[in-house]
């Protein structure tokens, strides 16, 4: 928040509603995230996962379960502009990627994603570029019905051993 206030530029500035429960350490002392710097959240080796926002803990719930699986998991953080590089440097060393987005697939981050590194990192990959999205339907307020359209931890375990096994 802290750059999106120092940036002369507009910002769109959004949380996820799960993610405001999330706990975890806090510098002390003030701090900001520049805009288009990836985290790598997770180090890996067999494939990189990207995700944004809550999926990001949801791919770490899912880790837990991958036993004997090296997962790197890459949380973009900022969507425009979006450190390509950090995404296609990872894939040049797993030659996997999975994007998990909450969102439904047509026309979004992760066709983005997927777009880029087509183009600029094809050569690196071993598998073919998967994404797990979110169903195409507008995301209703009922958490039975939001919990039946939005990936869960099985479908994130799923989708990266599917993966593996191309």
């Amino acid at each position: 928040m802290h750059h999106a206030l120092r940036s002369d530029d507009p910002v769109l500035f959004l949380e996820h509603r799960d993610c405001l429960a999330v706990k975890g350490n806090v510098p002390a002392e003030p701090y900001e995230i520049p805009f288009g710097q990836a985290a790598i959240v997770q180090e890996g080796s067999d494939v990189t996962v990207v995700a944004l926002a809550y999926m990001v803990h949801q791919t770490l719930k899912a880790c837990r379960q991958l036993e004997g699986v090296s997962v790197e998991l890459i949380d973009p953080r900022t969507v425009a502009p979006l450190d390509i590089d950090t995404i296609l440097t990872s894939v040049a060393k797993t030659g996997r990627l999975l994007i998990v987005d909450e969102a439904f697939a047509p026309y979004g981050f992760g066709a983005e994603i997927a777009a880029q590194l087509a183009d600029r990192g094809f050569n690196d990959l071993d598998a073919r570029i998967q994404r797990l999205n979110g169903v195409h339907t507008p995301t209703p307020y009922s958490p039975t019905l939001e919990a039946a359209v939005v990936p869960n931890v099985e479908q994130i375990v799923r989708a990266i051993r599917s993966l593996l096994d191309e």
